[in-house]
């Protein structure tokens, strides 16, 4: 009876345990609480977090997007490629009116020291791309591409960066002998499939959002939610 008891207690505990994992990696906004879940919500991005935003809307619908910014009251999410507005419950303007908001996000980040490299843009920023479990992997810095640069390839990454992530690109120079970029906290993906066929040279910081360190270079901050 003795052992069945306790059992049963160390079950309780490990459920105990686990919505306490879940609650401090999502966390609730009633649709009048706009302001206050958009400000946790941003307040998480720009610190380097994959932050997905779960919303259940006046209508009884649950919508899903990854979030792309903040503008006052008003939530910007990407929704299969697709950009989403969401406000709270009396919104007018946004696509979507909120009765629950979700945020969730996970781990820490890891903000990473990046020495100057080179090689093909292929090599340089797969090296960058962590090899265990992660959440997103982002990268800021000066980025020179050498020879005949395709301004399309390059305004296609900037679109991407710009308007489909949290992040920028700016075009400081671009002509027959190559190109000069700054990149802001894109994504190391978006640079390995527009970058990947041009020698680069780059410096620079890596965020990585996961459970844990993951890369033997210099760790400058490790930032908690």
């Amino acid at each position: 009876m003795k052992t069945n008891l306790r059992v049963v207690f160390i079950a309780i505990l490990a459920l105990a345990l686990l919505g306490l994992i879940i609650n401090s990696t999502v966390q609730h906004y009633q649709g009048g609480e706009i302001y206050e879940a958009a400000n946790r919500a941003y307040g998480l991005l720009v610190k380097g977090f994959n932050v997905t935003i779960i919303v259940e809307t006046v209508d009884g619908k649950t919508i899903k997007g990854d979030l792309l910014s903040v503008r006052g009251s008003t939530i910007s999410i990407i929704v299969n490629g697709t950009t989403l507005t969401v406000g709270g419950p009396e919104a007018t303007r946004e696509d979507v009116r909120a009765k629950l908001i979700r945020i969730e996000y996970h781990g820490k980040v890891f903000l990473y020291e990046v020495p100057p490299m080179e090689g093909t843009g292929g090599e340089v920023f797969a090296s960058l791309m962590p090899k265990e479990r992660f959440y997103s992997a982002r990268y800021s810095g000066k980025i020179y591409i050498e020879g005949n640069v395709s301004p399309i390839e390059v305004g296609k990454l900037k679109y991407r960066a710009d308007y489909k992530t949290y992040g920028s690109i700016t075009i400081n120079h671009l002509g027959s002998n190559g190109a000069i970029i700054t990149a802001n906290m894109v994504p190391v993906q978006y640079l390995i499939e527009h970058l990947g066929n041009y020698t680069v040279y780059t410096y620079g910081l890596l965020y990585v959002n996961s459970e844990e360190r993951n890369f033997p270079l210099r760790l400058l901050e490790v930032r908690t939610p």
